[in-house]
């Protein structure tokens, strides 16, 4: 009889141990039904499952907090902001709980209507920590079961999605399945996920970083997306990706860090988005040292760094991206010019500060002899220089009849001038058209209203406050001149020009220096003299400009490099661009053979 007893007493004892089965920690949440999770691949021996992680209130509050922050709607953030003060008061007594229960439900029921993907995955993963931090407490009620079931059927509503490669929904997936770990429902989630957002990286990111998206709004927004959920791995318990991955990565957040304005925010149409859009991204940067935690901490400061070697360099070509960034420095002022040359009208960003001047096509047409010139091959990179004083990206694109077009950006960091000029030229030897005629469009963002003088040809672009000028050095400052035309238009500002002997050069002056812009202003051809003779535009041609109390001189040779003279200055490069000092020298910022 006592041998009984203590075998009663063995067996009592081991019943009392075991573990709810919906729950390893705990929680009175019924069970998921593990045999509706996907099937299809050859069972294999059950490994040890891991125990779920610690989710406290503080935690979980401040998680729903930072996914309201970025809502689409505003009835959308403020239900999760609701559910995180409701969370962050704790779990009290068993009213307070009951409340969290519907604010969960409340989540669940706006995802299941709603007409936003970004608003339903964001409300799924607010309820997945509330649901896990109440799991945790072992204060769930009746109903935090059936929470569950249906957040589980939102994630794998969610796989085909994710098996054509969206991966908006990962980071909820990747949440529920790291929280939820000891459910195999959940867990086996993880791995379509995590495959989704390492295929979508190695797919879109070049070697060198650039993200193969168009507009630096959508490049930023996807690296954003893609460190969300890296962040959510590592809080849940583990990595997100493979080493690989990691490493491309990195390169698309450091090249994404050079498209952010001021103080690290997002540039979107007439200003700057809120800084928590991109905090995700700054946080995960400034955690990886170096240079490029020091280059986010100066541009969140929003001041000009100590030393150049201490951040990032300030430009970045990408040849087999086909995208060019450039800088004028890190500070909350600086100017960023972006270039996309992957298609046959290449696309172009340029900003300034909290302000996006220039956005989407630059846009260009030429005529030979009244016919309509057309590329005929991709645009490939002639020349990139980049230094402290002066940055030069030109790129060529081959046209019908043996010509070709050049397509220039210069910008000079110091005095916050960009120059964008194209070039149509006739090989040598070839018979040059009676008449060359071009067109270009540079695309002006939608909030920026334009002023054009009234008897000479600059154009002011400005908003609240002065934003730039345009000088379109290759016509003749007055209008009543003639010879072509600059206007603006719904398309942006476009540039009209002619030209005979085969070759043709049209430069478009921008300066984005505002305290210029009202002052002395003017421009003119200069003469360029080759053995004492006066050349003809068509084989060089050469630009002075004044704007305020500054001068610049610009040269461009349109057939072979030789020894020239214009303004007193000797040239013997195919271009040069340097600013004029008070004692009539050329200071030469920039010279490319």
């Amino acid at each position: 009889m006592v041998a009984t007893n203590e075998g009663q007493r063995k067996a009592k004892s081991k019943k009392t141990n075991r573990k709810p089965p919906a729950l390893a920690s705990g929680g009175d949440v019924s069970p998921v039904n593990d045999a509706a999770a996907p099937t299809g691949r050859p069972s294999r021996p059950q490994s040890p499952v891991a125990e779920p992680i610690a989710v406290s209130a503080r935690k979980a509050a401040r998680w729903i907090k930072q996914l309201a922050d970025v809502g689409d709607t505003l009835d959308g953030r403020n239900r999760l902001r609701k559910l995180a003060a409701q969370v962050r008061k704790g779990g009290g007594d068993a009213q307070r709980m009951a409340f969290v229960e519907g604010a969960i439900g409340e989540c669940l029921d706006e995802a299941a209507r709603a007409a936003s993907p970004v608003e339903r995955w964001l409300s799924c993963e607010a309820a997945t920590w509330a649901l896990a931090w109440m799991a945790r407490t072992k204060r769930a009620g009746g109903s935090a079961g059936s929470l569950l079931e249906r957040l589980v059927g939102q994630a794998r509503a969610a796989q085909p999605l994710l098996a054509t490669g969206d991966t908006l929904p990962a980071r909820f997936v990747l949440c529920l399945s790291r929280l939820f770990r000891d459910i195999e429902a959940c867990r086996c989630l993880e791995e379509g996920a995590s495959a989704t957002l390492s295929a979508e990286i190695e797919r879109l990111v070049s070697a060198r970083g650039v993200v193969n998206l168009t507009g630096s709004v959508a490049m930023i927004n996807r690296v954003v997306r893609w460190t969300a959920a890296r962040e959510t791995a590592h809080a849940t318990g583990g990595g997100a990706w493979c080493e690989a991955t990691e490493r491309r990565w990195k390169a698309a957040a450091t090249t994404a860090v050079r498209l952010l304005g001021g103080r690290g925010r997002l540039v979107a149409g007439a200003g700057w988005m809120p800084e928590c859009f991109t905090t995700p991204l700054l946080d995960a940067i400034t955690g990886m040292g170096g240079r490029r935690g020091r280059t986010v901490q100066e541009l969140r400061q929003g001041r000009a760094p100590a030393g150049r070697r201490s951040v990032l360099s300030r430009d970045l070509h990408d040849a087999a991206a086909a995208v060019a960034i450039i800088r004028t420095g890190w500070d909350r002022r600086s100017l960023r010019v972006m270039l996309d040359y992957r298609h046959t009208v290449p696309r172009l960003e340029i900003a300034v500060a909290d302000r996006l001047l220039v956005e989407g096509p630059w846009q260009w047409e030429a005529w030979a002899g009244g016919r309509a010139l057309e590329a005929e091959g991709p645009w490939t990179v002639s020349c990139w220089e980049s230094d402290r004083k002066a940055t030069f990206l030109e790129i060529t694109a081959p046209l019908s009849g043996g010509r070709q077009l050049e397509r220039q950006v210069v910008v000079l960091p110091r005095d916050r001038i960009v120059v964008l000029a194209d070039t149509v030229t006739t090989p040598t030897g070839a018979a040059a058209p009676a008449e060359l005629r071009y067109r270009g469009v540079v695309p002006l963002a939608g909030s920026l209203e334009r002023d054009a003088a009234a008897e000479t040809r600059e154009i002011v672009v400005f908003d609240t406050t002065m934003r730039f000028m345009a000088l379109p050095l290759g016509l003749p400052e007055w209008r009543s001149a003639g010879r072509g035309g600059f206007e603006s238009s719904e398309a942006g500002l476009v540039l009209s020009q002619e030209g005979v002997g085969g070759r043709l050069y049209a430069p478009l002056w921008l300066d984005c220096h505002a305290s210029r812009i009202g002052g002395p202003l003017t421009w003119r051809h200069l003469t360029v003299a080759d053995t004492r003779l006066n050349l003809p535009p068509h084989q060089a041609t050469g630009f002075r400009v004044q704007s305020g109390h500054e001068q610049w001189l610009l040269y461009r040779s349109l057939d072979a490099a030789r020894n020239r003279t214009l303004l007193g200055c000797n040239v013997s490069c195919e271009f040069l661009l340097g600013r004029i000092k008070k004692s009539g020298e050329v200071a030469r910022t920039l010279e490319i053979q």
